[in-house]
């Protein structure tokens, strides 16, 4: 489990859980709990206009439009810590490998940004992260990643197409807003002997650990045996399947279905499980379920809508950083996603329709600077305490661009 150490720890309870650690002072506890305000602190403000580490945006367009057609291009090409904005289009069948740096790719546009070809994360160190955002491709490995890796708002490419997500020994993965869907067994090469090819997993974790939110995975279908000369039908892809004792996968609001199994003349194969952990430990959060929505790429000097959905009454803290962390509180509170320091900013209580939307005046970026990314967390504070909502990202560009 990440965390912070002295002070900060204090910090980072004391915001979440309301109860003071080890002498921090009661103002500060009660500073967390005065009425609700509309003002965006100058620390808040601070955290949108702070200096980034000089970093490049890359254009990928499809159409020739950008700096790349090709986003395997792009991503071979990109330096630690860039960015590649990508325009949606079909980027054909060649794979993308993010080796041993961060990256931030973003879907900028209304499409699919999607591609048969499969996406390889491997040897993050520690420090650094990978944010992926609105791609469609038929497979994401994350291997031996000690960094940080947030997935937001993938999708298959087509209806009832792959879109599989597989970690091995990867510390710390988010996937949000997403629907991953296990290859069917007729796509697969491997039925052999008249037996039909196992449908594949849509989420497969091994040696990892992984905050699941709002996501839906759906195990892919067996494929039919021969019935002359006959063979077995191919087993259904699990939904979600976690080997390894060290595994740890915890989850919110999510759907997991396991594929149908293949039929044959001399048997049928097993129907695929919606959660298979013959090893590890899967950990369902508990707290309510807050829908939590904004845009993931805005451009500078405009105002940014988040959308925040719950009971009416509740007061919702917004969290902002610079990047990404892992907390794991119990399971009724959630997973605190951002370091300290992070900036807290009560906003107006949820209205009597349950939406609430809060606006930001996103400034305008410094001298020659293209881009920025923030992670923002919602602190929900009701009757009975206070739990965290899903984590979201937002990358700031150019107006330019």
């Amino acid at each position: 489990m990440d965390g912070n150490s002295g002070g900060a720890a204090c910090h980072i309870l004391m915001a979440i859980t309301g109860q003071p650690r080890n002498g921090v002072p009661m103002s500060f506890h009660r500073s967390l709990n005065r009425a609700p305000a509309l003002l965006f602190t100058a620390f808040g403000l601070a955290l949108w206009t702070a200096p980034a580490l000089a970093s490049d945006v890359h254009v990928v367009a499809a159409d020739g439009s950008g700096d790349f057609t090709s986003l395997a291009t792009a991503a071979s090409a990109a330096a630690d810590g860039d960015v590649l904005l990508v325009r949606p289009g079909d980027y054909g069948s060649a794979n993308v490998v993010i080796d041993a740096k961060g990256l931030t790719i973003v879907k900028d546009g209304t499409g699919l940004v999607k591609s048969t070809g499969e996406i390889h994360a491997r040897n993050l160190p520690a420090g650094e992260e990978i944010h992926l955002s609105g791609l469609s491709y038929s497979h994401t490995s994350l291997a031996f990643c000690d960094g940080r890796i947030l997935i937001e708002n993938f999708e298959p490419r087509y209806s009832l197409r792959e879109c599989e997500v597989l970690a091995i020994s990867s510390n710390s993965v988010t996937i949000a807003n997403s629907e991953l869907r296990g290859r069917d067994g007729y796509d697969i090469t491997g039925g052999q002997d008249n037996y039909g090819a196992n449908g594949g997993h849509a989420l497969f974790v091994q040696d990892s650990t992984i905050t699941l939110y709002s996501s839906t995975m759906q195990g892919g279908t067996g494929d039919d045996g021969a019935w002359l000369p006959c063979g077995i039908g191919g087993d259904g892809g699990d939904g979600l399947h976690v080997q390894d004792s060290a595994s740890r996968v915890r989850y919110l609001d999510c759907t997991f279905a396991g594929g149908y199994r293949g039929y044959g003349g001399c048997g049928d194969g097993w129907e695929g499980a919606d959660i298979s952990a013959p090893a590890g430990t899967v950990i369902p959060l508990t707290m309510p379920v807050n829908e939590i929505s904004g845009a993931a790429v805005i451009r500078e000097g405009n105002s940014y809508t988040l959308t925040i959905n719950g009971a009416p009454g509740h007061v919702p803290m917004l969290l902002t950083a610079t990047a990404m962390f892992q907390r794991n509180l119990p399971p009724a509170i959630g997973v605190l996603h951002l370091p300290w320091p992070f900036s807290m900013e009560y906003l107006q209580p949820i209205p009597g329709n349950g939406v609430l939307n809060h606006q930001i005046a996103i400034p305008m970026l410094p001298g020659a600077e293209q881009s920025r990314w923030r992670i923002m967390q919602i602190v929900i504070n009701d009757p009975a305490g206070r739990y965290l909502a899903r984590p979201i990202s937002l990358t700031v560009l150019d107006d330019a661009l």
